[in-house]
């Protein structure tokens, strides 16, 4: 398994962008996010989508120079367009906007439609933290990628649309938590095809409705599903952030079974919240830094080593990596060269 530092493996994958026309500052941006994921030990919204990405330019889903727009705005809120660009710039740029209506009216409130893939939601709250915020998004596809189950169904109905909440913090880093109303990321599920590896029990079933560990059976043909997290709450957590993300913004919900599942054009609901309009900042700030510690102060149960509160393991993953590198999965670091040697860029 290959490792390499954060700042080679960022310029290596931009260049990749790059030599597919598109433009430095944002082929940096998708870039840095990729590898922030994998940093954080997110690999199922690492570097393996660069394939993925690629695939999108060539077909004319993502436009590698879009602009982001308001389409309407008022004092707290604002409706923004992606132009089909790159989701990770699009949402970048979706929450900045949100920050700045928070500066002026306490929150602020934005819904983005049209943009690729937002990839792994947690960056963005945590953006909102480093300017001293609370924030939250949440995403859908605009009704595509219906890759999970209602509770008690057979057949994919919606998407995982994910959902992500950080709140700053004096310890250092925010409380952040980053999760899918489905059990698992499809792109969790992608990422153990690839390396040719079984799903734990639970997580998909076939598309006879039967518990299967074979990734290839969610993909079918004919395609199984991914279950929903923790039963009927996350189904029904999944149809809010549904309708939230896709219906305020525009980019559409699930209605209709006859939509593609690799079309994303996510929608998205970004909040950020202005937290000296409620109370002074220190003072929040050490109220969440209490409660973790509080929480952490439980005696672990038998056989685990210790409380993590949400974000902590991401956080640390993170650091390490940045000091001691970045290891890239081998069946990954396959398909990241052949990526480039169809871009006509030289291996790291």
């Amino acid at each position: 398994m290959p490792t390499f530092s954060s700042d080679a493996l960022t310029n290596w994958i931009a260049e990749i962008f790059q030599a597919c026309a598109v433009p430095r500052d944002a082929a940096l941006v998708v870039a840095e996010h990729l590898v922030d994921a994998e940093a954080c030990g997110v690999s199922s919204h690492g570097v393996i989508r660069v394939p993925q990405y690629l695939r999108a330019i060539a077909e004319k889903r993502v436009i590698p120079d879009a602009r982001l727009t308001v389409v309407r705005e008022h004092a707290a809120t604002a409706v923004l367009d992606g132009g089909h660009g790159f989701g990770q710039v699009m949402a970048r740029a979706a929450m900045d906007v949100a920050i700045e209506r928070a500066k002026q009216a306490g929150v602020g409130a934005v819904t983005l439609r049209n943009c690729g893939h937002t990839g792994r939601l947690g960056s963005y709250p945590e953006q909102a933290t480093r300017a001293g915020m609370a924030g939250l998004i949440m995403s859908n596809t605009g009704g595509n990628g219906q890759w999970v189950a209602p509770f008690g169904g057979l057949a994919g109905r919606l998407s995982t649309n994910p959902i992500s909440i950080a709140v700053p913090s004096e310890s250092g880093n925010p409380l952040l938590m980053d999760f899918a109303t489905s059990i698992a990321p499809e792109g969790r599920v992608r990422t153990l095809q690839v390396a040719g590896r079984p799903l734990p029990p639970g997580w998909i079933v076939n598309h006879r409705g039967e518990p299967s560990t074979n990734p290839d059976d969610l993909y079918g043909p004919p395609r199984g599903a991914i279950l929903p997290l923790g039963g009927h709450k996350g189904f029904g957590l999944a149809m809010l952030v549904d309708a939230l993300a896709g219906g305020l913004s525009g980019a559409g919900c699930c209605v209709s079974t006859d939509q593609p599942m690799d079309g994303k054009t996510d929608g998205a609901f970004l909040l950020a919240i202005h937290v000296e309009d409620f109370c002074p900042p220190a003072e929040f700030r050490s109220a969440v830094a209490r409660l973790m510690a509080h929480v952490k102060s439980s005696p672990p149960a038998p056989g685990v080593a210790e409380v993590v509160v949400p974000g902590e393991l991401e956080f640390r993953t993170r650091a390490e990596r940045l000091q001691s590198g970045i290891p890239v999965a081998d069946a990954t670091w396959d398909l990241l060269r052949e990526s480039a040697r169809r871009a006509g860029v030289a291996e790291l």
